[in-house]
C-alpha cells in the first residue's frame, strides 16, 4: 500500500531490449504482395484517382496561398501604419489602435456569425 504524498517521485528506468529477427524470405514475400496489390488498385481506377488527386492538390494549395498572402498583407499594412503613426503622432497611436481594435473585432465576428447562419440554412 502506497502512502499518498504531495511530491512526485521519479519512476525507475529499466533497460528493455526487444530482439529483432530478420527473415529475408518473409520480407520479400510481403514486398511482392504489396507491390502487386498496388498495381491492381492502380489499374482499376487510374484516371479517376489521378485527376482527383491533381485537382485536389492544386485547389488546396491555391486556397492556402490566398489566405496566407492576405494575412501577410494585413500584418504588413498594420505594422506600417503603426510605425508611421508612432513617428508622426507619438504615443497617441496606441490609443487609436485601442479604439479601432474592438471596432474591427465587432465587425469581424459579425461577419463570421452571418456566414454560420447562412451555412445552417
Amino acid at each position: 500500500m502506497n502512502i499518498p504524498s504531495l511530491t512526485r517521485l521519479p519512476n525507475y528506468r529499466k533497460f528493455s531490449l526487444e530482439p529483432r529477427y530478420y527473415d529475408p524470405i518473409k520480407e520479400d514475400i510481403e514486398e511482392r504482395t504489396s507491390r502487386i496489390e498496388q498495381e491492381l488498385r492502380q489499374r482499376s481506377s487510374i484516371t479517376s484517382d489521378y485527376t482527383a488527386g491533381v485537382h485536389g492538390a492544386f485547389a488546396r494549395r491555391s486556397s492556402y496561398k490566398k489566405s496566407s498572402s492576405m494575412l501577410q498583407g494585413v500584418i504588413m499594412i498594420t505594422l506600417f501604419v503603426f510605425i508611421f503613426g508612432y513617428l508622426y503622432f507619438g504615443n497617441d497611436i496606441f490609443y487609436i489602435f485601442l479604439l479601432l481594435g474592438p471596432i474591427y473585432m465587432y465587425f469581424r465576428f459579425k461577419q463570421i456569425a452571418k456566414k454560420r447562419r447562412q451555412s445552417r440554412t
